[in-house]
């Protein structure tokens, strides 16, 4: 009879060891919101296993490459290279296939354009390169000719 009094107070001792020191309302009080892993920033796009997860196919492409600037806020020119790196991820709805693109990267400036890694067909938060920003993040003064148009109140 004492075992199965002993049993359930081993338990909740065991389970109560267990826990990691944050309650369940601990976190969801939090004021700092939670914030992705950035990917290393030396070598994000530039190398293929690194690369630049745009998701979306050509459009996700297409709309990464008309947002990237200079460190300036010049736009870029691009140039599709080729694919390479062949790839297979399983994810919570089965295996998805897929290929990475090699992109030739430039703008004014630039005395040698830049390799890109892009992987059209995986989704993911987008970054700027070392070396590039992405239109409306950081700093980036906008193109010249479309400074917004002031409104008097």
């Amino acid at each position: 009879m004492s075992l199965f009094r002993f049993v359930p107070a081993a338990v909740l001792l065991l389970t109560a060891c267990a826990s990691p020191g944050t309650s369940f309302e601990e976190v969801m009080h939090r004021n700092a919101p939670i914030q992705p892993t950035r990917p290393d920033p030396l070598t994000y796009g530039t190398r293929p296993e690194n690369p630049v997860r745009v998701g979306w196919g050509d459009k996700g492409v297409m709309a990464y490459f008309k947002l990237l600037r200079g460190p300036q806020g010049q736009p870029v020119a691009w140039r599709l290279m080729g694919d390479c790196c062949e790839f297979t991820e399983v994810d919570g709805q089965g295996k998805s296939q897929g290929r990475l693109s090699i992109f030739e990267v430039t703008y004014e400036g630039l005395d040698t354009p830049v390799v890109l890694y892009v992987d059209a067909f995986t989704g993911g938060n987008v970054y700027a390169p070392w070396g590039f920003l992405l239109e409306g993040q950081g700093d980036a003064p906008p193109p010249s000719g479309t400074e917004p148009e002031i409104i008097d109140l």
